[in-house]
C-alpha cells in the first residue's frame, strides 16, 4: 500500500471515529460539508473571506453560499440554525432582521476593519490572512 492510500485509510477512520456521535448537520457544520443528495463542499473559513456577497456566521466559522428563509440557513437539502446570516447591510437572527453592524457577531464592512479588530489581533484567524 502507497503512503498516500495509508493516510487516506487513517484519516477516513480517524474522521468516523471523530463523529460517530454527531447529528449530519453537526457532522456538516465541523466538516464544512453539506450532507445530502449530491453533497458539495461548503465554502467556509474563520475569517471573513469576501465582503460583498451573503454569507453565514456559525461557531467561529463564515460560511458562503445556501440562503437564509424561515429563520433557518438552507444549503444543498440541510437547514441550519443558530448563526447569524448577514445580506445587504442586514443581520438575519432566529428569524428577526436587524441592521448589521460592523465588529459585532462575526461582521466586518472592510478587510482592514476586520484587520484591527480583537478576534485578528487574538490571532483566531487565518494566519496568511
Amino acid at each position: 500500500m502507497t503512503k498516500f492510500k495509508k493516510l487516506g485509510v487513517i484519516a477516513a477512520l480517524s474522521s468516523a471515529l471523530i463523529f460517530t456521535a454527531c447529528t449530519p448537520e453537526e457532522q456538516a457544520m465541523a466538516t464544512g460539508v453539506a450532507v445530502g443528495a449530491g453533497a458539495v463542499a461548503i465554502s467556509s473559513y474563520n475569517y471573513p473571506r469576501y465582503y460583498n456577497q451573503p454569507y453565514y456566521y456559525h461557531g467561529g466559522r463564515y460560511y458562503y453560499g445556501g440562503r437564509y428563509s424561515g429563520g433557518y440557513y438552507h444549503y444543498n437539502g440541510q437547514r441550519y440554525r443558530g448563526g447569524h446570516y448577514y445580506n445587504s447591510g442586514y443581520r438575519h437572527y432566529n428569524g428577526q432582521r436587524y441592521r448589521a453592524t460592523s465588529g459585532r457577531y462575526g461582521h466586518y464592512n472592510s478587510r482592514s476593519h476586520y484587520r484591527g479588530s480583537s478576534h485578528y489581533r487574538s490571532g483566531r484567524h487565518h494566519r496568511r490572512y
